[in-house]
């Protein structure tokens, strides 16, 4: 992934074509400097890459605010002041939109996407409609009718945009008074009135994000290698952070690799999210919703542990990375069967990932289980052992489990880089029977509004943070549900379950 600058600009001009000018006191006249504004990003991989960049000095175009999809044909073919930087409301914010203008033959030099102050009515989702479907489990060697979503479509919303490749710069810019200065900028400049062309000075706009990665991942990396400067930039970076993980009993990380006697229950979570904007994924639904109950989980576990421990241990576990093709999962995995982790694969008793879990409907949550595993009678009988165990924890909470009346695949989750390696029993845990519930997944959209967050008017934010929210009460509910299902999985006894309750 290319970081290269972390100096986006994006600069309002009234375009004139002067020669020999080029003091500042012209230039603040020239040039409006936008604020909140966040570029979309080039990525790579092994074989492509993908996302946004302007030239090296920056793209600039003459103003054009989009009305309407038919509008388009003006931008590509009649507009008499090619190139263009196209405004887009988010309305407008199509994939069928912006693939016209991505083979607009040059004659668009950018596009900026002012964002509403509201989520939309309809589903916008940038992913593709069956994520990280090429690096899960199911393939040709793993049941393939169960591949590429062939059974279920995960992600009905998604649109794919984030996985295209455009070659100019595309910002988002919040709808504030900037916003309205190049609305006005445009009409008294720009607009033509009756069918006529508008004359100079117009207004046009500057975007600048240049990338220097280019190729792939390798190419890249390698060009990293041949920087002789004596002050060497990072052309690329890789995608790279930390798993977070915590057991319940100590273990010896010293030595790595297998523990005699130990048996472990993996507690898993997704850190991460993202959206076509850099730096704007708050993946309230796709992310934080399952580790925050994860975290209240642990939080409600620890009293009942310290004073009736269970014989096997509870591994808490935080991926970081799953958005891209489960780089979390896929090392953690890599390290246990290569012998460099804590435990190894031999360890793992079974699996319980917490995924989507903000959005429940009718107060139901959704055991997902992978039926190819299943068909190993061993494999088999410790996930209904588990369902079972879900089942008893769900009693007298306001919450219910049950499994999806059809045989499908599981969800995109990180379980499904455990089962790439062996048969493992395990459940993801989740608020949709087939298709997200989630409109917005891995977009910008996916935020605290979504899950209907709010608070009363004139709180402090120290106020706030005492206050409990309608989605914090719906999700302790999930929070006990997991503890107490984790505590049983682990070979605690039932009678401790009443003392296991998450905090609001």
């Amino acid at each position: 992934m290319d970081l290269l600058s972390n100096k986006w600009i994006v600069n309002l001009l009234v375009s004139w074509f002067f020669i020999g000018v080029g003091c500042n006191s012209v230039e603040k006249k020239i040039y409006v400097h936008l604020n909140y504004t966040v570029p979309c990003v080039r990525l790579l991989n092994a074989t492509h890459q993908i996302g946004c960049q302007s030239s090296l000095s920056g793209n600039v175009g003459v103003l054009h605010v989009l009305e309407s999809e038919e509008n388009v044909d003006w931008v590509l073919g009649t507009g008499a002041n090619p190139p263009y930087l196209v405004i887009l409301e988010s309305a407008l914010f199509t994939r069928s939109i912006m693939m016209k203008l991505k083979n607009g033959s040059g004659r668009v030099a950018g596009v900026a996407v002012i964002m509403p102050n509201t989520n939309p009515l309809e589903g916008f989702s940038p992913h593709t409609s069956c994520p990280n479907e090429n690096t899960g489990v199911y393939s040709e060697t793993y049941d393939p009718s169960l591949a590429h979503c062939n059974v279920t479509v995960w992600n009905p919303f998604g649109n794919g945009l984030s996985y295209e490749e455009f070659d100019f710069p595309i910002f988002s810019m919040k709808d504030d008074d900037d916003t309205r200065v190049i609305r006005q900028c445009y009409m008294d400049h720009n607009r033509g009135v009756n069918g006529s062309v508008p004359q100079y000075p117009l207004c046009a706009m500057q975007l600048y994000s240049h990338m220097s990665a280019v190729t792939d991942t390798a190419t890249c990396m390698r060009r990293n290698d041949l920087n002789l400067s004596l002050s060497p930039e990072m052309i690329c970076d890789p995608l790279g952070d930390y798993n977070v993980w915590a057991s319940t009993k100590p273990l010896n990380t010293t030595a790595k690799g297998h523990k005699t006697g130990e048996s472990v229950v993996v507690a898993a979570a997704r850190l991460d999210s993202r959206s076509f904007f850099f730096d704007v994924a708050p993946g309230a639904e796709s992310g934080v919703s399952g580790f925050i109950s994860l975290l209240a989980a642990a939080s409600a576990l620890k009293t009942v542990i310290q004073e009736a421990p269970p014989s096997r241990t509870i591994f808490y576990t935080f991926f970081q990375g799953e958005t891209f093709d489960y780089i979390g999962s896929s090392r953690m995995v890599y390290d246990m069967e290569n012998k460099q982790f804590a435990v190894d694969l031999d360890n793992v008793h079974s699996v319980l990932e917490i995924g989507q879990v903000g959005l429940r409907a009718d107060s139901k949550l959704w055991l997902h289980s992978d039926p190819v595993s299943r068909k190993n009678d061993s494999v088999n009988d410790q996930v209904k052992t588990l369902i079972t165990n879900l089942r008893s924890a769900a009693v007298n909470l306001s919450v219910s489990v049950d499994e999806p009346n059809v045989s499908q695949p599981l969800p995109p989750s990180s379980f499904q880089r455990f089962l790439r390696a062996r048969p493992i029993p395990g459940l993801v845990l989740e608020d949709h029977e087939s298709s997200f519930t989630n409109r917005f997944y891995e977009s910008m959209y996916d935020t605290a509004d979504h899950l209907n967050m709010s608070y009363p008017a004139n709180l402090t934010q120290e106020e706030q943070l005492e206050f409990v929210t309608e989605i914090a009460k719906a999700l302790t509910e999930v929070a006990t549900l997991v503890a107490r299902a984790l505590y049983i999985q682990a070979g605690g006894a039932e009678a401790q379950l009443r003392n296991i309750n998450a905090d609001p």
